[in-house]
């Protein structure tokens, strides 16, 4: 099963893709299968994916930057996960794991690859209190026709950092299309971007994946039980800024310092720089 990342033009993404790589790397071999979805041109990108030897599938997304709200394009490159069913590099792929460039690789991943495929997509619950949110029902317009999708209230999220998707399962029937239809026309009606259009749509058809497949620092067990760390919050850089003084707690100082190993000289002094 491929590991797929998503990027944009942020330098700082680029780090984080490149210790993702890197550590993935480090627990499955050099020929372990990933893919790089980049909507970009930028030259620095390009040739950055090329050094690392990162496979690229460069595309182009329908929900693009001139249809997308102004508050999403701080995170523009983690919409391009909404349309991986749709890349045509993964055409052939049944099933691939999704994960934010801001993760770490602790452990190996066989029981995840090995195990069975949800019906749709897995996602681990995100560790924050559940959240209101002001309507009982979305609805979008789909071929002429009006859909209306009802919203759980309160909302117990799940974290797209990591979601293990059934693009099998998302193509049929024009399920991707519909989604699509209705992330666009309800992007700006919800409040986590990305993740909150799949929790909405998706609702009781997300599947749970336990907690070690996407487990940030602050978490007191991530040391002890996590496969995949998720540098949620706080970047691994970031030591200083009072905003993530509370979740830099736990194991945060610990697996910086084991996320920072991965890099070269110069790359850890610019990363330090960022702090």
């Amino acid at each position: 099963m491929k590991t797929v990342f998503c990027i944009d033009d942020n330098p700082r993404y680029m780090l984080l893709l490149k210790v993702a790589v890197r550590s993935l790397r480090a627990l499955h071999g050099a020929g372990v299968p990933c893919l790089c979805v980049y909507a970009g041109d930028k030259t620095e990108v390009l040739e950055g994916l090329a050094r690392e030897n990162v496979p690229l599938a460069r595309y182009r997304p329908r929900l693009s930057r001139e249809l997308l709200p102004p508050e999403t394009y701080a995170s523009i490159g983690c919409f391009l996960k909404l349309e991986l069913a749709l890349v045509p590099e993964l055409a052939g792929d049944e099933a691939v794991l999704y994960c934010d460039s801001d993760v770490l690789f602790y452990r190996p991943l066989d029981e995840l690859f090995s195990g069975p495929l949800p019906p749709y997509m897995g996602m681990a619950r995100e560790h924050t209190a559940p959240f209101y949110h002001d309507h009982e029902t979305l609805s979008y317009t789909f071929r002429e026709r009006r859909y209306t999708v009802p919203m759980p209230f309160p909302i117990w999220t799940f974290s797209s950092g990591v979601v293990l998707f059934n693009l099998a399962r998302l193509r049929r029937r024009g399920l991707i299309d519909h989604f699509l239809a209705f992330s666009l026309q309800n992007v700006g009606s919800i409040g986590n971007l990305d993740q909150s259009l799949l929790n909405y749509f998706f609702g009781r058809r997300i599947t749970r994946l336990e907690g070690r497949w996407n487990r940030p620092p602050y978490q007191a067990d991530c040391l002890d039980t996590a496969h995949i760390v998720h540098f949620h919050g706080p970047k691994p850089w970031d030591v200083k800024s009072a905003w993530a003084r509370e979740l830099r707690i736990n194991h945060f100082e610990a697996l910086r310092r084991v996320w920072l190993d991965y890099l070269e000289p110069d790359e850890r002094a610019l990363a330090e720089s960022w702090g």
